[in-house]
Formats: structure tokens, C-alpha cells, sequence
């Protein structure tokens, strides 16, 4: 049975096929919920998670690597194989180890090391990633959003032109345009086939432009999700994040989505409406980040159905809660579309 005719007869928990699309922190969690709350138990069961990972991180440990060796950045495809790793603790815990001191290994993650090894040994980083993948005994796939080398453009409000995502944060300046380069880079069979035959489709959390918006313009993907039929979730960041998104609102993300991508569908922005703790929020305040104001009649307003639950995780640091997370997305994928604009905390 297709996409389209399982969503035509209404799909179930059992059943269900999501594709989950960014990087950084935030997919991780995604992930995480997900492997928890899917049964992927039977043979054939892996392809109803997938996460389709952001291609252009320069930074840190795969920046080093990226320029050293001409690899694909491992570490946001190291993070997503850990959240969806069940298998040995011990290999687990090697992925997530990281050299200190001040040597040539210094700040590199063993698990990046193993990944790029992987690559350079088998001349593919897909077959690099599926390869992590059984060693971590993944329930899920992890997917490169594109197999090309890549890099983020920005044009700045001020008419700056600048290269690499290291160096958009670090800029200073408003973004006027994102891009990447070269800009014919193209989504990967396996993902487009993965989009396909997804029911839901996830963006997010994670930094607008370096995390989010780097993968969805690869070539085809909007697209593919567009002619998917797959109901599209954005779920919302809980702070605004220095160098990217100072003083956005929820309504500015969409627009912002929008306006790079305007083929990518949009159904629901899934939002947290439980309060955050004050001592946390004094700590951001010194990194310049602040809530994310949810502004849903501007939400609205774009076409979008506003979804809010309580989402924060019983953390020192302000994070989603995976399996809260989880439930709202499985509850959105399940639930028609029904009328109404916001899906309140008591039902819908």
C-alpha cells in the first residue's frame, strides 16, 4: 500500500512512516522519542523512521575532517545514529567519546573518526553511514540530505556576502538570503523514496538556518515532500539562538521557511505551552537568547494549525522532552484534518 492510500484510509500508530529532517541538537530528540514510541520490531520495520540529515556543517570536529580528508560532515549523522542506536552500551559509548588535551586528536569525536575511517575505506559516506548504523544496531536510518560537498551562502541585511555556516552565526548581520553552493546538489534515491512513502513528515527543532533550513534546500526535497501528501510538522524552537533568530517569533520562522522554500507544504507548528523556569531562562539571557514568542494568530494567518502542548524536559538546560515530543507528533500524524485552527493542550 502507498503513502497516499494509507493516508486516504487513515493511518495508525502501528503503521505509521515519519521522516524526520534537520540537525544539530534538536533531531536527536526527535529521534529519540520516536525509536521509543514506534514498535520497529518486524523485518522490514527499519524504513518507518528515517531522519534526513543537514549536509553543510563546517564547524568543530567535522569541519576539521571535512577539509582534511574531502569527507561529508559525520557529526550531525553521529548524533542521529546514537539516538537511534540499540545496541551495545559499549559502542555507544565509544561514538560518543571525544579526545581532550591538546594534540592532533583534540576535540575530535571518536565516532566522527570511525565514520570518516568507514568512508575513506568503503569510497561511499552512505555506505559509511549504513555501515555505523548495523555496528550500532540503529532502529531507524539515517540519511545524508545530499552526497555532494556543500557549503551555506548568506547575503546579510547590510549586503555582506558570507560563506560557511561558522561564519554566518559569527557575522553578526541579519540574513537576507540563504543558499547553498553549489546549488544544483540533489536529494539522494534513497531519501526522495523515503519522503514518499512517509505520513508524516518532521522539521525541526534546531537552528533555522544552519540546522533546518541547509537541508531543505537541497534540490528535490521540497518537492518530494510536496508531491508526497505527507503532513508536514514544524516543531518550534523554545529560545531564540544568537547569530541566527534574535527576537523571532514563531510566526517569523514560518515566514522565513516560506520564503526560502516556497514549495515546501506546511501543515502544523507544534508548540511547547508550559512555562519555563526561571533560573534557566536567567542563563540564556547571557548567551542573548530569549523564548520564542509563539505569536500563533501569526501562525495562522500564514496557513498553518497551531498545536500547542507541554513539551519541556525536566532538564537543567531548556530542551524538548522526547517522549512528550513524540506523543504531539504521532497525535498530529493520527488525528485528520480537522477544522479549527489551534489544537488545544485539552484536545483537539
Amino acid at each position: 500500500m502507498s503513502g497516499l492510500q494509507r493516508r486516504a484510509a487513515g493511518p495508525s500508530p502501528a503503521a505509521l512512516r515519519i521522516v524526520a529532517i534537520g540537525g544539530g541538537t534538536g533531531l536527536p530528540v526527535v529521534l529519540e522519542g520516536l525509536k521509543r514510541t514506534l514498535s520497529m520490531a518486524g523485518p522490514g520495520e527499519a524504513d518507518r523512521l528515517t531522519a534526513i540529515v543537514t549536509p553543510s556543517d563546517d564547524g568543530g570536529s567535522s569541519g576539521r575532517l571535512r577539509r582534511a580528508y574531502g569527507v561529508m560532515p559525520p557529526g550531525d549523522v553521529r548524533n542521529c545514529l546514537l539516538a537511534l542506536a540499540d545496541g551495545d552500551g559499549l559502542m555507544r559509548g565509544l561514538f560518543r567519546f571525544r579526545f581532550g588535551g591538546q594534540g592532533d586528536l583534540a576535540g575530535h569525536s571518536l565516532g566522527n573518526l570511525i565514520l570518516t575511517a568507514l568512508s575513506l575505506a568503503a569510497g561511499s559516506f552512505s555506505d559509511a553511514v549504513e555501515q555505523a548504523g548495523r555496528i550500532l544496531s540503529v532502529r531507524g536510518r539515517v540519511l545524508p540530505a545530499t552526497l555532494e560537498p556543500v557549503a551555506l551562502e548568506a547575503e546579510l541585511q547590510d549586503g555582506r556576502r558570507v560563506r560557511g555556516e561558522t561564519a554566518i552565526v559569527g557575522s553578526g548581520g541579519r540574513i537576507r538570503r540563504l543558499g547553498l553552493d553549489p546549488a544544483g546538489c540533489r536529494l539522494p534515491a534513497p531519501a526522495r523514496e523515503a519522503i514518499e512513502r512517509a505520513d508524516l513528515v518532521v522539521l525541526g527543532p534546531g537552528s533555522l538556518y544552519t540546522s533546518l533550513m541547509a537541508p531543505l534546500l537541497v534540490g528535490g526535497l521540497a518537492e518530494a515532500v510536496a508531491d508526497s501528501g505527507a503532513r508536514v510538522v514544524l516543531v518550534m524552537n523554545l529560545m531564540t539562538e544568537r547569530g541566527e533568530t534574535p527576537g523571532f517569533s514563531g510566526a517569523d520562522h514560518v515566514r522565513e521557511i516560506r520564503r526560502h522554500v516556497p514549495r515546501m507544504p506546511l501543515h502544523a507548528v507544534l508548540l511547547n505551552n508550559q512555562p519555563l523556569p526561571l533560573a534557566a531562562l536567567e542563563r540564556y539571557q547571557a548567551e542573548v537568547a530569549e523564548p520564542v514568542d509563539a505569536d500563533v494568530r501569526g501562525i495562522e494567518a500564514q496557513g498553518c494549525r497551531a498545536v500547542l502542548r507541554g513539551l519541556l524536559a525536566d532538564s537543567p538546560k531548556i530542551r524538548h522532552d522526547p517522549r512528550a515530543l513524540a506523543a504531539a507528533l504521532i497525535e498530529i500524524a493520527c488525528i485528520g484534518r480537522c477544522s479549527g485552527g489551534v489544537l488545544a493542550a485539552a484536545g483537539v
